[in-house]
């Protein structure tokens, strides 16, 4: 979809129409993520339950590499949203170029300080004497994939805010095929262990961050060098990806809590909670994508100061998002044990991970009103409330429970603590929402 066709669409067509266009190529690249990290989980599940839990132990180190391209690419994307909507393609141009610069700067510099600190890292997120050896061999090569990963969200974030999803989509499903392919190759093939699943994931993510490249040179804003250096670009970005950074860096602190707290109870805690995270974050990882398509819409049609469609495309996102969320958790739920069996056969795995699932699949109905009210603020440039509400599902409600919980409950504490997170966020969200749309439900004033 050109950039040209993307405002058509977006001031003559339903929007729930435009929404679904975004959408469907996002949550299909999302699903794309979800399976290549399902199957290193397996891959790496059939190395035992330490190589497991090691893999486990960098999620933190993970999850605060994806912070830092979130935070880029989602807070300029919302910046060229609304930009597009005021038609203002050269600034968009600046703020998307400023983009890519900074992701591939602040990437370089995760490498070098992930290198520097990597073992007192590894050790803060819980790694004990015995599971140290093999995730430092997995750690050394999430680093190296930093830049990679940090362009790739940067790039494939910026593409949607044009209304090109499927060339988004082409670059991050190509690269997690590749990955796919790769770690049963290097891990047993070639016999490389745990570090085999971390090798392929970095030539996977190289070559998607190649491929979106490509597709952003080729498209309607451009890389041009006299437009990366503008401070006051760099600053807005920054503020603008606040509530990315809010989300995703906290779930690197709560992945730290989560498995200090789940290494108290062995080795099958952390695996446990490891496989469960893995295969809990498929199903949030849907409805992040979905709210993806949602966002440019947001912010388009708030640059465009049309509030009755921004009321209308929030609405539909919401309760089809919400049906679809209904279903999958009751499916989730049933099918716990089983899922939990495919990867380890270990009792005691198997009880804990069963466990943790369901509570969080029995919450599932409510993810979506807690992603859509984030993703709506963070994408009409509403900072403060975007930033509070992404702080609230790993941060400002999990941290609490996850040091409270466990000292009361024993393991179930740990098992229960992420889906009671999720569910008084939801409650926390909908104010905010309803508030929001009494006051412009019609038109935007700003």
């Amino acid at each position: 979809m050109s950039n040209k066709n993307l405002e058509q669409k977006m001031e003559t067509e339903p929007v729930h129409r435009v929404i679904l266009s975004l959408a469907v190529p996002t949550v299909l690249s999302m699903l794309v993520i979800s399976a290549y990290s399902i199957v290193d989980t397996f891959f790496v599940t059939r190395l035992g339950s330490r190589a497991t839990g090691a893999v486990g132990i960098t999620f933190a180190l993970v999850a605060w590499i994806q912070a830092v391209g979130y935070t880029v690419g989602m807070g300029a994307g919302s910046l060229v949203s609304r930009l597009l909507g005021k038609k203002e393609k050269e600034q968009a141009e600046q703020i998307a170029n400023a983009a890519i610069m900074s992701g591939l700067l602040l990437g370089l510099i995760s490498l070098g300080a992930g290198l520097i600190f990597l073992t007192p890292l590894l050790k803060l997120s819980g790694a004990t004497t015995e599971l140290l050896p093999n995730a430092r061999e997995y750690a050394i090569f999430v680093l190296l994939s930093a830049p990679f990963t940090i362009e790739t969200l940067v790039l494939g974030t910026l593409l949607r805010a044009q209304g090109r999803a499927k060339a988004s989509m082409a670059g991050i499903v190509t690269g997690g095929i590749l990955d796919i392919i790769l770690t049963p190759l290097f891990l047993f093939a070639l016999n490389l262990g745990v570090k085999g699943a971390a090798l392929a994931a970095l030539i996977g993510q190289a070559v998607a961050a190649i491929i979106l490249g490509c597709c952003f040179w080729h498209g309607r804003i451009r890389l041009r060098g006299k437009k990366y250096f503008n401070i006051k670009d760099y600053g807005s970005i920054i503020k603008n990806g606040l509530p990315s950074l809010c989300r995703q860096g906290l779930a690197s602190v709560a992945a730290v809590l989560l498995n200090r707290q789940a290494v108290r109870y062995g080795a099958d805690a952390v695996a446990a909670m490891s496989v469960t995270g893995r295969m809990f974050m498929v199903f949030f990882s849907l409805f992040i994508g979905y709210g993806q398509g949602f966002q440019p819409v947001a912010g388009y049609q708030f640059g465009a100061k049309n509030g009755k469609k921004l009321k209308q495309a929030f609405v539909f996102t919401l309760w089809s998002s919400t049906i679809a969320a209904a279903g999958i958790g009751v499916a989730g739920f049933l099918l716990a044990p089983v899922m939990m069996e495919f990867f380890l056969k270990e009792e005691a795995v198997i009880r804990i991970g069963s466990y943790a699932f369901r509570s969080q699949c029995l919450v599932l109905p409510l993810i979506p009103i807690g992603i859509l009210s984030n993703m709506l603020f963070q994408g009409i440039g509403q900072q403060g409330k975007a930033a509070f509400l992404s702080a609230c599902r790993q941060g400002i409600v999990f941290l609490p429970l996850i040091l409270w919980l466990p000292e009361w409950m024993g393991v179930t504490g740990v098992e229960i603590t992420q889906a009671l997170s999720d569910g008084l966020t939801a409650i926390i969200s909908m104010p905010f929402v309803i508030s929001y749309f009494r006051k412009h439900g019609e038109s935007i004033k700003k």
